[in-house]
């Protein structure tokens, strides 16, 4: 299979996991991990912005439909999308990047964690914030965002080594 259906098979299984699955476990009240946000991480570096951008609107609005959460998702995977590219130049050395689709394998471990790790908590911080609409719960909501952010981290080093990308 090419790149490009890679891809188109990674965004309908991510979302259909997140909707039909992830997005029904709420333990506690707090723990339900973003899964989905795997899409807009695995995308190639150098990939166009306005590119990544417009698919990470239309993952968000598909998980917003689903999840009654009218521009919450949107908000966070946009946002996610507009950054990485900074994120990753911030980062990682512009040497070990160039033209590279991120994953574990090919960036190793440390470099995946430091590219990864941080926009997932980006993601999952303006997701939660927004969800709230409120900052009087900031230490609760965080906290939150800590959480799911470990819980998250941890399915996506599992779906590398599973999957043996």
């Amino acid at each position: 299979m090419d790149r490009t259906g890679r891809y188109i098979v990674l965004f309908i299984v991510l979302v259909l996991l997140q909707v039909l699955i992830f997005s029904n476990i709420n333990y506690l009240g707090f723990v339900c991990p973003y899964i989905y946000i795997l899409f807009i991480l695995a995308l190639p570096f150098g990939f166009n912005r306005y590119g990544s951008m417009g698919l990470a609107f239309l993952l968000g609005f598909i998980i917003d439909m689903f999840s009654n959460t009218p521009g919450v998702h949107i908000a966070a995977t946009v946002a996610v999308a507009f950054v990485r590219d900074y994120w990753m130049d911030w980062i990682l050395p512009h040497t070990d990047v160039e033209r590279v689709e991120p994953s574990l394998k090919k960036l190793g471990i440390s470099n995946y964690l430091r590219y990864a790790v941080g926009l997932v908590l980006i993601h999952h911080l303006i997701l939660f914030f927004a969800e709230a609409w409120s900052f009087s719960d900031a230490w609760f909501t965080i906290l939150k965002a800590l959480v799911n952010t470990v819980i998250t981290m941890l399915l996506i080093i599992c779906y590398y080594l599973i999957s043996k990308r």
